[in-house]
């Protein structure tokens, strides 16, 4: 099992850059159906590669399913960004778990999403 917490791992080490991008004009309902088929529970709202919000399922749950995912995703100032050449630290470990965060969005010096870093990012790549 790596040692996380005592190494100096950067942010885009360990994050997923395979990840669901949602368009902030999508319908909920689309969006619902995007993440269902692709198992995540989350997604970033993109537009010409700019990190412009963020969506999880109990958004999209609560929300109308008629509705645009720009009018039920977090915009960016009330979401945690992380940077790719971030390190992944103690704190930031014990800050997602709590706030009960299971995702944050990552984005790279252009602040274009590059990708996403979960819990589950974090313990798989701790096993690995």
């Amino acid at each position: 099992m790596r040692d996380i917490i005592n190494s100096k791992i950067k942010i885009k080490d360990v994050m997923n850059g395979k990840f669901i991008k949602l368009a902030p004009e999508l319908v909920g309902g689309e969006a619902v159906q995007i993440l269902y088929k692709n198992k995540k529970a989350y997604a970033p709202v993109v537009e010409d590669k700019k990190l412009e919000g963020w969506v999880n399922a109990l958004d999209l749950l609560v929300g109308c399913k008629h509705s645009k995912v720009e009018d039920l995703m977090l915009f960016v100032d009330e979401i945690k960004i992380l940077n790719e050449d971030d390190e992944l630290t103690d704190d930031l470990i014990n800050e997602m778990i709590k706030n009960e965060d299971i995702a944050y969005p990552v984005v790279n010096n252009d602040n274009e999403v590059v990708g996403t870093l979960s819990v589950f990012d974090i313990l798989m790549y701790q096993i690995a």
